[in-house]
């Protein structure tokens, strides 16, 4: 059984229920103005599983944005989807670390809300990322217990997802007899009224695998063909790739390599399109050892890099940069695991060159043979025979290297898993100081947040208060960004409702001086010069006046297609070369301008053609164009811009925007 298995499984729980048509009509309505929390929710959430479906990036934007939404108004169904949704999405990619943190998480929330039928489905989520990083103990108790917890409310659809998933341990422990007794089981579920067309159709491929097993290859072959004749039909380019794969699979160890090679070829391009690269892992070796068979050296050479290339970014690519964002908390324990990793790395590549110089060899052996033939025969062979030998046990020396190479991926896992879970609580604690929706919306004519953290957590951040008959909002970059950025911002979160709430302090220029003084007193010495950049305004509900104070932060006002900027301080809240008091300005804005704050991660942003950064006039000029806009549609244009300019980048730091109509 092939791992690539695992990423159809994880489909079956959201069958396509619409089509592109409808999710453009979805999109539409999240721009009405009087749709709900709950609803936007819901509209998130649905086409995040269409785009997990069409296997596009787009999933994992509308996943997170039903997820952020869910946590601000604590709709607990909301998150439990987007959790699900996105262990779906990172399995369908191989980041089995990812996918296996998401749908845990999903599952605690299931389970508090005593969802059964949704446990169940998670749990054998779980069992199926388990199974792609080799855990088959974890695997076999995942999928025992959701096939526990469905047929306790009899849920045949789940029983059968989660026999698929037993068939597969016993398929990978090589009692085939049985891992066929649960195929089938699941085979019986699926065919029944309503026809389950998706999950039936990966059902037969695995009936013939498992027929394969047992050298039964007529019946495998039957099912092998039902298999791709509904795929067809689903139109699912995937399942025909993977079913082509364990039919070439089968006729490789019929010995029918020109078959073989047939089935093979056709998946490629397919996984290749979908940067599959766990399945190209696999293809690439199977097609490297059928044209070694064949005796195209050179061919075999050419994928068996393939291999090595595509088995490096597995392993390598997401945990390095995952492991790099954390690495002020165990940067010792870190450098001890890359140099190992390097180090094995090295090794693989130096093994590499020198399968290539033995590879060159048979080719010259091979001309060398055409000329003198009768000659050499002799000495061609017994060459041959020993450059066999070698090449066995390097190979058995790259599977030892990997094995060691295994198990420190999985240790680094552990632990990093363990920072991450740490981040993410500090995430809720960050969000729930922040601003939310209700208070803005009770306070201001209508507005829309445009926040793109840069890691987990945050530097940048938004925050509004009430008190007495003013409200005040505050939009703020702090000193760094991921952890220390965080903490920064809890701090000035709390140094800004101190100066509001306990002392009283009314007007904005005098909140920074306070707010300055305390994170001076409180966190800075001869060497640092912590704080923050940014605005906070305060509007009178019965005057309707509105004054601010800025720090290296201007903001602008657009009113009748004209941009303005407004005044500000040169001078951060914290420790800088200027400690004068803050002034206070105010705003006299028209009845339909819109006032914008904004950090500098948008302009900051580095992208476009030149890979140079967006700055402050190309963002402000987006603005203008966009201020005739409602401000949902100015919130998707921001972001679609953002998205866009930025490409396959990193992002270099936090990102805040808020628009503003009094």
């Amino acid at each position: 059984m092939n791992k690539f298995w695992l990423l159809i499984l994880a489909w079956f729980y959201v069958p396509t229920l619409f089509s592109i048509n409808v999710v453009d009509s979805l999109r539409q309505k999240l721009s009405a103005k009087n749709i709900s929390d709950t609803a936007q929710v819901n509209i998130y959430n649905n086409i995040a599983l269409f785009y997990e479906e069409q296997a596009d990036d787009s999933c994992l934007f509308y996943a997170k944005a039903a997820l952020n939404l869910s946590q601000k108004i604590n709709y607990i169904n909301g998150c439990g989807k987007a959790y699900n949704t996105i262990g779906s999405y990172y399995n369908g990619k191989g980041e089995y670390q990812k996918a296996l943190a998401n749908f845990i998480d999903g599952y605690k929330i299931y389970e508090k809300n005593k969802n059964r039928k949704a446990m169940s489905n998670l749990m054998n989520s779980i069992g199926n990322t388990y199974l792609g990083i080799d855990n088959q103990k974890k695997a076999l108790e995942a999928y025992t217990q959701s096939y526990e917890v469905a047929s306790q409310d009899s849920n045949t659809y789940m029983m059968g997802i989660s026999s698929i998933g037993l068939g597969n341990i016993y398929l990978l422990k090589k009692d085939a007899t049985q891992a066929l007794y649960f195929f089938m089981r699941a085979k019986n579920v699926f065919e029944k009224p309503p026809v389950a067309l998706y999950p039936l159709s990966v059902s037969y491929t695995l009936i013939g695998d498992a027929f394969i097993e047992l050298n039964k290859y007529e019946e495998a072959f039957v099912n092998f063909n039902k298999a791709v004749e509904q795929f067809k039909t689903l139109n699912n380019t995937y399942g025909i790739a993977a079913t082509y794969q364990v039919i070439g699979e089968a006729y490789k160890k019929r010995k029918d390599l020109n078959k073989a090679l047939e089935y093979f070829l056709k998946s490629f391009p397919i996984f290749e399109e979908r940067k599959a690269y766990d399945d190209l892992k696999n293809l690439s070796l199977n097609i490297s050892e059928v044209y070694k068979q064949q005796r195209n050296f050179e061919k075999a050479l050419e994928y068996s890099d393939k291999y090595i290339s595509y088995k490096d970014s597995v392993l390598n690519i997401e945990k390095n940069r995952q492991l790099l964002e954390v690495e002020t908390k165990y940067e010792t324990e870190k450098k001890e695991q890359q140099n190992l990793i390097l180090k094995k790395q090295n090794d693989l590549s130096s093994e590499r060159i020198e399968r290539q110089k033995i590879i060159s060899y048979f080719i010259i052996g091979s001309l060398v043979i055409s000329l003198l033939f009768g000659v050499f025969m002799y000495r061609v062979y017994f060459q041959k025979k020993k450059a066999h030998q070698l090449i066995s046990k390097q190979k058995e020396q790259v599977e030892q290297k990997q094995s060691e190479i295994e198990f420190q991926k999985h240790v680094i896992e552990l632990k990093q898993k363990e920072i991450v879970d740490s981040i993410n609580y500090a995430k809720r604690i960050q969000y729930a100081l922040l601003a939310n929706d209700k208070l803005l919306s009770e306070n201001l004519t209508s507005h829309f947040i445009f926040f793109k953290p840069k890691d987990i957590v945050s530097g940048d951040f938004y925050w509004a208060t009430e008190h007495e008959d003013n409200f005040y909002i505050a939009v703020c970059d702090s000193t760094g960004h991921g952890v220390p950025g965080a903490f920064m911002s809890l701090l000035s979160i709390g140094f800004l409702s101190e100066a509001i709430k306990e002392k009283a302090i009314q007007q904005p220029n005098h909140i920074f001086d306070y707010v300055r003084r305390r994170l001076i007193e409180s966190v800075n010495n001869e060497d640092q010069k912590d704080g923050f950049d940014g605005v906070i305004m305060r509007i009178n509900k019965t005057s309707k006046k509105i004054t601010y104070a800025a720090a290296n932060n201007h903001p602008i006002i657009i009113s009748n297609g004209t941009l303005i900027h407004l005044n500000y301080d040169k001078m951060p809240v914290g420790k800088g070369e200027k400690l004068l008091p803050f002034s206070e300005y105010e705003i006299l804005p028209d009845a339909n301008a819109t006032i914008y704050i904004y950090t500098d991660g948008y302009a900051d942003q580095f992208g476009g053609e030149k890979g140079k950064k967006f700055k402050y006039k190309q963002l402000n000029n987006l603005l203008l164009t966009n201020s005739i806009k409602d401000m949902n549609a100015q919130s998707e244009q921001l972001i679609k811009d953002f998205d866009e300019w930025r490409g396959d980048l990193e992002q270099v730091d936090d990102v805040c925007v808020i628009g503003i109509n009094i």
